[in-house]
Order: C-alpha cells, then sequence, then structure tokens
C-alpha cells in the first residue's frame, strides 16, 4: 500500500492538470481576446450562495488535508479500498480531455458567471449536441475523483454537497436562456440532457 504522502502528491499533480486547462481559459485567453460587453448578469441569489458555501467547505477541508495537520487525521477513513483511490484518479484524469473539448467548443463564449453577452450564441455542437451543461459534468466528475483519492470523508462529503447543488445552478441558467433565446432554446432543451445525454427512444 502507498504512503499517504504519495497520494497527496497525486491529488496535487491531477489538480496541476485539471488547472492548467482551465486556468488557461478562465484567464489567459479572455486576455488575448477583445474584451465583450456583458449584456445580462443574473444576480447572486440562493443557488449561488448555497453552492459557494459548499465549496469553500471543499478547499478549506482540501488545504487541511495538504497540510497534513494531526489533529485533522480523525478524518481520514481508516481501512480505506486502495482501488477507490485508483477510480478517483480514473474519473479525474478523464476528465481532462472532456475539459479541453467543452471550452474549446465554447471558445469565446465561456463565462466564470450567468451572465449572457453582447454577441452570446446557443451553442449546440460538439458535447452540447447532447448534453446542456456538460462543464458542470465534468467539473463534478473531477472534484468528486480526487475526493476518492483523499481518503477523507469530509472532502468526498463536501464533493458530494457541491454535486447537489449544482442542479439549482442549472435550473436558474436554463431560466436565463430561455429569456434569452426563447424557442430555439426550449427546443434545444427537449433534444438533450441536462447532465447527461438523453436516452434516446427507438
Amino acid at each position: 500500500m502507498a504512503d499517504e504522502t504519495f497520494y497527496r502528491i497525486l491529488f496535487v499533480a491531477l489538480y496541476a492538470l485539471f488547472f492548467s486547462i482551465r486556468g488557461y481559459y478562465r484567464f489567459a485567453k479572455p486576455k488575448r481576446d477583445a474584451p465583450e460587453i456583458v449584456h445580462e448578469r443574473k444576480k447572486f441569489g440562493k443557488a449561488e450562495g448555497v453552492i459557494s458555501f459548499v465549496i469553500l467547505g471543499f478547499f478549506g477541508t482540501v488545504i487541511l488535508y495538504l497540510l497534513n495537520q494531526t489533529w485533522f487525521a480523525w478524518s481520514q477513513i481508516s481501512n480505506y479500498p486502495e482501488f477507490i483511490r485508483w477510480i478517483g484518479v480514473l474519473l479525474a484524469l478523464s476528465s481532462v480531455p472532456l475539459l479541453w473539448w467543452i471550452h474549446k467548443t465554447l471558445d469565446r463564449q465561456y463565462s466564470p458567471c450567468l451572465q449572457i453577452k453582447d454577441s452570446h450564441l446557443l451553442i449546440t455542437e460538439g458535447p452540447y449536441s447532447r448534453v446542456r451543461h456538460p462543464m458542470y459534468t465534468v467539473l463534478n466528475m473531477f472534484s468528486f475523483g480526487v475526493s476518492l483519492v483523499t481518503a477523507n470523508f469530509l472532502i468526498i462529503g463536501f464533493a458530494l454537497m457541491v454535486i447537489i447543488s449544482f442542479p439549482f445552478v442549472a435550473r436558474k441558467e436554463e431560466q436565463m436562456l430561455l429569456e434569452t433565446f426563447g424557442e430555439e432554446y426550449s427546443e434545444y432543451m427537449k433534444r438533450t440532457g441536462r447532465f447527461f445525454p438523453r436516452i434516446r427512444k427507438t
């Protein structure tokens, strides 16, 4: 069985790989492109408040895990099956090419918050041809995967709460898009799944 230090290093490596893509599209690429005027931006509401709280809880427990504080050792799961850690590694690694595909498809349409840009288009290509919110799916897939690597029940618990919170944000985003694109988005919703591809009847 590998030492816990090994899994901490593996955890950091997975995050570095994931955020090398996330950070490029979030910070570097927007600086290269011409700025766009924000036409509409939804107010920060209860859904955003809840998900912000659980995300802060997730990252707070992650920091404590990486710092390896003795008093925090009680949250580690004893006799944790090693194969579950490697399932987490596979989930996290699988999310990396999917994240790149999603960002590549969105390109300048990507926004870190709920807002409509001046030249906003409805993206229905690539991963968006079957799923309305593949970005949320991938983010949840990654956070849950790396939480399994830690064998820490607090981190796993917060990762699960993040997953539970996302449908509320997705519902709010869909309402905003319905107001913007109307019937076009309504028809798009009928042929796609929210987080996973819709099972089509033969």
